[in-house]
């Protein structure tokens, strides 16, 4: 259960439950100390490269995550949020600033467990788990918020129960780069986010760029993506642009990317079908002319050699029925279902077969 009031149940929390408070997370590209804060998605030099609603964005805590694990009864959650709005228009304040728990079964499966929401800006304490039977320990994972900063986050459990932090898990990880789509725009909750999910399906890590509104191709971002040592880089900003941006900026950023990482698969992914733009001429011709460029780079690149690089058209993208978004543009858990169904399949075979070229739909 989550008390979600500010009332006295979260106020008794911190004389209730023994609080150990986590360093970095998981989910980034970059260690310690590169990082101006713990939860910021890029290095902190990166302030001076790239436009200032990337670095802003940035400093959202989407896609990053802690792995613990403990035998505890009960499990409290505490975060800080920085002044300002905890929710937006279309998302609830659980999806911009709240945190999301899921622990395994029996099986060893990752399953939702709790969700932590929000009340106000400022210290968060919430009790997510009460009165479970002691088992031996068992791995969690607890989401961070998707659209907000989260500090001083700590988990706090029952007197006598053990607590540890997961080893980071060494597997090189897929790079999920992309538009407010990829950061989690119009997802339930924290783990409900496309790379999030991703990540439980393919267990490997999987680190969210979604930069809400200006994933754009600069030169800068290939610069810095290209230092993480990834199985996989996904190049999904096609929301985010113009098919002048495509056209100018798509080449130099993927031979970028394959000249720092030539062994390194990436993938292509064309925008999703706005679920409006069927009565929409201009949508359509937008979307038209976005994928024509990004094909038209994508074919002179593997002319030339490169059979790395891999491709995964718009067909289907949030499903066909019209549902899968919350305005037209952002997917909802159901849209999020529909991408992965595309997404997944081309992700598993790219990591198993790295020479493996997939053709666009013509």
């Amino acid at each position: 259960m989550c008390n979600i009031q500010a009332g006295d149940a979260c106020q008794a929390l911190p004389g209730r439950l023994r609080w150990v408070r986590f360093g970095e997370p998981e989910g980034r590209g970059w260690r310690c100390p590169a990082a101006e804060r713990l939860t910021d998605r890029l290095p902190a030099r990166a302030e001076r490269m790239v436009p200032k609603p990337v670095w802003n964005l940035s400093r959202h805590a989407s896609g990053l995550y802690y792995r613990f694990r403990t035998d505890a009864r009960e499990i409290g959650v505490r975060w800080t949020l920085p002044a300002g709005p905890i929710a937006s228009p279309h998302m609830s304040a659980l999806s911009v600033s709240g945190v999301d728990l899921y622990t395994e079964d029996e099986h060893g499966r990752l399953r939702f467990a709790a969700a932590g929401l929000p009340h106000r800006p400022g210290e968060q304490t919430c009790l997510l788990i009460d009165g479970i039977a002691h088992k031996p320990k068992r791995e969690y994972r607890l989401y961070l918020p998707m659209y907000n900063r989260a500090d001083d986050v700590a988990v706090g459990v029952d007197p006598g129960a053990r607590l540890e932090l997961s080893p980071p898990d060494p597997a090189p990880p897929v790079v999920h780069y992309g538009s407010s789509i990829v950061q989690g725009s119009a997802a339930s909750r924290p783990g409900m986010s496309v790379p999030a999910i991703l990540g439980r399906r393919i267990g490997r890590p999987v680190i969210n760029l979604g930069l809400s509104g200006s994933a754009k191709m600069e030169i800068s971002l290939a610069v810095l993506i290209a230092e993480i040592d990834a199985a996989l880089f996904v190049v999904d900003a096609l929301p985010n642009m113009t098919a002048k941006h495509v056209a100018d900026r798509a080449e130099p950023f993927i031979r970028h990317l394959r000249e720092r990482r030539p062994d390194v698969p990436i993938l292509l992914v064309e925008d999703r079908t706005r679920t409006d733009a069927w009565w929409r001429p201009d949508a359509m011709d937008d979307h038209a002319a976005k994928r024509a460029e990004l094909r038209s780079v994508y074919r002179r690149l593997v002319e030339q050699g490169d059979r790395r690089l891999l491709y995964l058209d718009h067909d289907g993208m949030v499903g066909r029925d019209g549902d899968g978004t919350v305005d037209g543009s952002h997917p909802t858990d159901l849209g999020a279902h529909h991408m992965l169904q595309r997404l997944e399949p081309i992700v598993r075979s790219a990591l198993e077969h790295a020479g493996l070229t997939h053709e666009p739909a013509t």
